[in-house]
């Protein structure tokens, strides 16, 4: 097995503990990171990289900026172009991160590299739910007057999130209820010894309500929906952009409406940074390197 040659890119704190993870058994330097890194060679610009680059770990990609000269990524006080790193990659490099659109797949696709997005593997997807779950649970007891303990709980859909939501809930003595769509996932949940019910009804179940968390990248949260809460709720989405509450009618009707996005780098840097870093060796492990 060949020494690899890891360059990770910018990011939030997480970022960090991912390059300290990686670093333990990779040669890995960072261009651009949040704070300094323990362990990996930190890069000041991209005319400093003098190897090729075997493994290129970039951070969450929603914030690319695509211009008809280039495709531009915020990093920190930075802004990285993209196009600079193509020069630097080996020719059968890896090069992945995290909730890339088309676009910026389609960049690197067009020289001849195929964007892995590490948030797109089930692996992933089920340890990230732990910080998430415990994010929305912190934000759940800071923004209400009151105990979870005894709160009624409705989440839609039961996917990893939505899972780990509504066993930490639960545990802590909350009454769950899990709005999904088809009848198998209402078993799964019954069986778990939730409540179900159908996401068709989600403005009745709502009049009981007094949390409300969505985990459904589609508009389920409508002004009727949300117009049903009550006086007190909080709603709190954890779907990625744009969500699937309809915000301006949540702001119109003066409801508490999060959007929670990024939650594990947030409330568990550490340990989300080693589920990136994690994921990112087994996708490298996957490749026989």
């Amino acid at each position: 097995m060949k020494e690899l040659n890891i360059l990770c890119v910018g990011g939030d704190a997480r970022y960090r503990y991912m390059c300290e993870h990686l670093a333990k058994r990779f040669k890995c330097r960072c261009l651009y990171p949040d704070s300094l890194p323990e362990g990996a060679a930190v890069i000041c610009s991209p005319d400093q990289v003098n190897f090729r680059v075997d493994v290129l770990v970039l951070p969450m990609l929603t914030g690319v900026i695509h211009e008809e000269w280039g495709h531009i990524l915020p990093c920190g006080r930075e802004r990285l172009l993209l196009d600079e790193l193509i020069p630097l990659l080996s020719p059968d490099a890896l090069v992945t991160g995290g909730v890339a659109d088309e676009q910026t797949a389609a960049f690197f696709r067009s020289h001849g590299f195929e964007l892995t997005d590490y948030f797109k593997r089930r692996d992933l997807a089920y340890k990230n739910s732990i910080p998430t779950a415990e994010g929305t649970l912190k934000l759940a007891m800071q923004e209400r007057a009151e105990t979870v303990f005894g709160s009624r709980v409705l989440i839609t859909g039961f996917g990893c999130v939505a899972k780990a939501c509504a066993k930490l809930f639960a545990a802590a003595g909350a009454h769950v209820t899990c709005a999904v769509r088809r009848r198998e996932a209402a078993a799964e949940a019954e069986a778990a010894g939730y409540c179900a019910a159908d996401t068709g009804g989600l403005a009745t179940l709502a009049r009981d309500c007094d949390i409300l968390i969505n985990t459904v990248p589609a508009l389920l949260l409508t002004e009727a929906v949300l117009s049903a809460l009550p006086p007190k709720a909080v709603v709190i989405d954890l779907a990625s952009k744009p969500g699937g509450t309809d915000f301006e009618a949540a702001d119109a009707l003066g409801i508490r409406c999060i959007h929670a996005l990024a939650l594990p780098g947030k409330v568990a840097p550490m340990t989300a940074g080693r589920y990136i870093a994690e994921t990112v060796e087994n996708i490298i492990s996957e490749r026989g390197e």
